[in-house]
């Protein structure tokens, strides 16, 4: 069995939303973003939740408040800092909350919280190793190919020199830590509910195997499908479904 190493950082950050909340948090929601983004693209979806659930955010080097760190994190780091900052916390019931890359990451965190943890919800994912991520390298030609697929990517950064290359350099670190996340995840088993959310016209993520979830948890697992690509979670017509689907996670 693998060691879980303690992070040295700091990435756990809380969201806007709860700076000043007069309301003790009752439940913890941890969210966990998309490669090459931080959990502050999420922030339309957590804004609505009550002001009794704390939301923390994990920021990777690269991004956001992190931004004038280098790229590229280790999984024993993530899991590392679960342990460090999030376990170190008031204990609260908790649940994880990750889209791409970051339903990988999430799985893993629930896994390890054990207990503490009350449900899942992962997005835009499909579980384990896939022919793409096998295939996929943290090439620069890879990952500018993967932002072109993906979309979600702002014209003005793909043509700015300057901003792509750091995204890009940002996207080859998340391209490695996605593939370290898969290795052995066959082998992983939770025990809470699940929620899967897709969209059926995602170019990275096919949907139809997204009832694979089922087979990683011992829980109930509702696998839900939206019309949109890769970031319909965000699309305006879905988020109300989305937020929908926290709140009722959230409530177990």
């Amino acid at each position: 069995m693998s060691t879980v190493k303690s992070s040295s950082t700091a990435p756990w950050w809380p969201l806007l939303r709860l700076q000043g909340a007069a309301v003790a948090p009752r439940l913890r929601l941890l969210v966990f973003p998309h490669s090459g983004a931080g959990p502050n693209t999420l922030f339309p979806l957590v804004e609505p939740l009550p002001d009794d659930v704390e939301v923390l955010g994990l920021s990777l080097p690269g991004r956001e408040r992190r931004f004038g760190e280098t790229p590229g994190c280790r999984l024993d780091e993530v899991l590392g800092s679960v342990t460090d900052e999030v376990l170190g916390r008031d204990p609260l019931p908790t649940v994880v909350f990750g889209h791409s890359l970051g339903a990988l990451l999430a799985t893993r965190t629930a896994h390890l919280l054990g207990p503490h943890c009350r449900a899942a919800v992962v997005s835009g994912q499909v579980p384990g190793r896939t022919r793409r991520r096998a295939h996929a390298t943290s090439s620069e030609e890879d990952a500018v190919r993967l932002l072109r697929d993906g979309g979600g990517t702002p014209e003005w950064v793909m043509q700015d020199p300057d901003m792509l290359a750091h995204v890009t350099r940002v996207l080859r670190a998340d391209i490695d830590l996605s593939r370290e996340a898969a290795v052995g995840f066959e082998d992983i088993r939770l025990d809470v509910p699940l929620h899967v959310l897709g969209g059926t016209a995602d170019p990275l993520v096919p949907h139809e195997p997204l009832d694979g979830w089922a087979d990683h948890t011992t829980g109930p697992c509702k696998v839900r499908r939206f019309d949109g690509d890769h970031f319909f979670l965000l699309a305006d017509e879905h988020r109300g479904a989305v937020v929908d689907t926290l709140r009722e996670a959230l409530a177990y």
